[in-house]
């Protein structure tokens, strides 16, 4: 078996497909015990979902993992798993539900995030299904307002609203430039976090050992930095950023 790629972002889009292109889902209650499964998995692992599609015999996925790369099979395992017997037991069938090993690739900046969050958004408008805004089994609705599985902060935070985000069409740099340009505090904290860390550019803050940059971290929060701005100077998740400072 391949050796999965690390992701430095902790970042994975992730597909995970049926045998035999069999339906996934044959009704509501069973898209909404998948959901369910995803919060569990959040709470066994500690990965967090940043974006979801359910579609007819396959699920996109997109996940931070924060450091800690075997969260990103355990989450898998625990959700294919759990589903699968749910799902046979009620159709009653036997065997493989899932296609052979998950299929993950890493996100590696902010500019790949934002475009898988679209990409993933509009699935259902390139099967033609549904439009992304009338498709009722994405993430999109949670940005929207819903809330059932996702962490939001990280995408909308970049966005700088829930319009702007809504009303995106344009290229994934355009909305990484708008956003840096929004907060010219990001700045003043990246040149903090530098001399703290006695390092001469964002590029070596980003591949500090996670002991080093997870005390950086703790110390920039004391001097009154947000977690939002701490996330976008070292190129992580909110979600990662919150949990490194709830662990002391």
């Amino acid at each position: 078996m391949a050796r999965r790629t690390v992701s430095e972002t902790g970042y994975y889009h992730v597909t995970t497909r049926s045998a035999g292109q069999i339906a996934l889902f044959e009704d509501d209650s069973d898209r909404r015990r998948y959901l369910h499964f995803l919060k569990e998995a959040h709470n066994v692992t500690g990965a967090t979902v940043i974006a979801w599609v359910l579609m007819t015999d396959h699920v996109h996925l997109l996940l931070d993992c924060a450091d800690d790369p075997s969260a990103l099979p355990s989450f898998m395992f625990h959700i294919d798993s759990r589903y699968s017997r749910y799902f046979n037991a009620k159709t009653e069938r036997a065997g493989t539900l899932f296609q052979g090993n998950f299929w993950s690739k890493p996100i590696l900046t902010e500019e790949q995030l934002i475009a898988t969050v679209y990409y993933i958004h509009m699935n259902p408008e390139a099967a033609e299904m549904a439009s992304m805004r009338e498709y009722r089994w994405s993430s999109y609705q949670e940005y929207a307002g819903k809330h059932w599985v996702v962490d939001t902060s990280t995408v909308l935070g970049m966005f700088g609203s829930f319009e702007a985000f809504d009303a995106y069409q344009g290229s994934p740099k355009d909305v990484v430039k708008r956003n840096r340009s929004m907060d010219d505090g990001d700045a003043q904290l990246l040149s903090a976090a530098l001399e703290l860390a006695q390092l001469s550019s964002s590029a070596e803050l980003r591949t500090l050992p996670p002991a080093r940059r997870n005390e950086l971290i703790r110390d920039l929060s004391n001097t009154g930095a947000s977690a939002r701005m701490i996330a976008r100077v070292f190129g992580i998740g909110n979600a990662t950023v919150s949990r490194i400072l709830r662990t002391k």
